[in-house]
């Protein structure tokens, strides 16, 4: 769900979904962005992940931590 709307909110930014990674607690959303864009896209990231965690577990809090780093080893 929120792959998706992640996809459709990126339309027309110089921003891309680059990898996914799915672990027992853990699920994270790798963005390749331009510098100058890289808060814009961390604050729809974070809106993205955590309204679809709402959507999907009404219940459980659902808080998203976005990090922004210059390669992945930043991360």
């Amino acid at each position: 769900m929120a792959l998706v709307d992640l996809d459709l909110k990126l339309k027309g930014m110089d921003a891309k979904i680059v990898c996914t990674m799915h672990m027992v607690k853990i699920d994270e959303i790798f963005v390749e962005a331009k510098s100058g864009i890289a808060e814009t896209v961390a604050l729809i990231l974070k809106d993205t992940m955590e309204e679809a965690g709402r959507a999907l577990l009404k219940i459980v809090p659902v808080e998203a931590e976005v990090v922004i780093g210059n390669n992945w080893a930043e991360k």
